[in-house]
This record gives structure tokens, C-alpha cells and sequence, in this order.
């Protein structure tokens, strides 16, 4: 931050900030509605590019990745990459989940990053609302795969983080801290299903 500890990028526009994050030169502004970028390189920092309906609704929906930033909303999953915004949710200008079947998905979704597998896990929703389920978005393969009910716990949860050992983790109720842990349980059926 400048000395004046001031950085103005659109004020009195109506939308309130929820996060900020930074990635190399650039401070990504989350409202509400959208997200402003400010290129921060040079002695003067200046607005460099608005993007309309990519804000976030809670603070736990974005995260820190090796790649970028990632966030979600309802309109979409996207990764800031140092040069452009990526729409997850298509590949090769090809829809990869439907836009009805997203905003079915998500309430007041949360995201995080898993270091060790360099995957992206969406939840539905932070609060009792939602019932569990996620998606989980390889960044090397660029693909998604849907958890069921249930994948997350349905309690009202903290954000997920990294912790000391790259694990990513999140707590609920009262304080119980979980792991994710993607290993089949051995008691538990697995249903995959392919595009044919």
C-alpha cells in the first residue's frame, strides 16, 4: 500500500467490498456484484480492468492457488491467472457443466485449494442450507468431478485452508476440524458415471 495507506478504485458505486486478494502486480478487488483489478507495478496504482458479475457473496468463496487466484459465485468457478480471467466452467470455448445445473449447485458456495493434487473443491454452501455436495476441478487435466450429498459436512463451516502440512482442511459446529481426504472408503459404494 501506498504511504497514504489510500488506494481509490470506483467508491460510491452502490457495491460493498467482501475480499481483497493479490496475485504478482495486481490487486483483485471482490464486491458484491463484480471484481476490479488494480495494477499496483508502479508508483501510481490505477484501475485496470473491471469484470461485471464475477463478484463473491462471502469471503470464504475465493482462494489462493499455486496457478492463481480461484473464486466462485453463481454464475461460475474462475481462475486469475497473472494475464486473464478463465471461466472454469468451460473448456476449448465449450460449456463443460450446464449454467442451470451451477446455479442449482451453488447457495453461498465455498472454495479451496488442494496443493498436493493441485485440484480446486467447490462446496455448495458455507451454512446448513446446502446438503453437502461439491465439485472438484483438476487444474492439469481441466476437468470437474461431482461429489454427492454429503461429500462436505452439511454444518455451518469455517473457509477451508491449507495447513502446515498442505492439507486442506475447515472446521464446523463446535470446532471440529476436518481433512479432506479424498481415499474410497471401503463400506461406501462408488457410482461413476460417463457421458455414454
Amino acid at each position: 500500500f501506498p504511504e497514504s495507506r489510500v488506494i481509490e478504485a470506483s467508491i460510491n458505486d452502490g457495491d460493498s467490498i467482501i475480499k481483497l486478494e493479490t496475485y504478482a502486480d495486481r490487486l483483485l478487488i471482490f464486491k458484491k456484484t463484480k471484481l476490479e483489478l488494480v495494477n499496483i507495478s508502479q508508483e501510481v496504482e490505477f484501475l485496470e480492468d473491471t469484470f461485471k458479475h464475477k463478484g463473491v457473496v462471502h469471503h470464504t468463496a475465493t482462494c489462493k492457488t499455486d496457478f492463481g487466484i480461484a473464486w466462485v459465485n453463481r454464475q461460475g468457478c474462475y481462475l486469475y491467472d497473472g494475464q486473464k480471467v478463465n471461466n472454469l466452467l468451460e473448456k476449448q470455448g465449450r460449456q463443460i457443466i450446464k449454467e442451470s445445473e451451477w446455479s442449482d449447485f451453488v447457495d453461498e458456495p465455498m472454495i479451496g485449494y488442494i496443493p498436493k493434487k493441485r485440484q480446486i473443491i467447490v462446496a455448495d454452501d458455507i451454512t446448513t442450507t446446502g446438503d453437502g455436495a461439491a465439485y472438484l476441478y483438476d487444474i492439469v487435466t481441466q476437468s470437474w468431478v461431482k461429489g454427492a450429498a454429503a461429500t462436505i459436512t452439511d454444518q455451518a463451516k469455517t473457509n477451508f485452508i491449507t495447513d502446515w502440512n498442505g492439507d486442506l482442511v475447515y472446521a464446523h459446529t463446535a470446532g471440529t476440524v476436518v481433512k479432506w481426504d479424498d481415499a474410497a472408503d471401503s463400506s461406501t459404494l462408488v457410482d461413476i458415471k460417463t457421458k455414454d
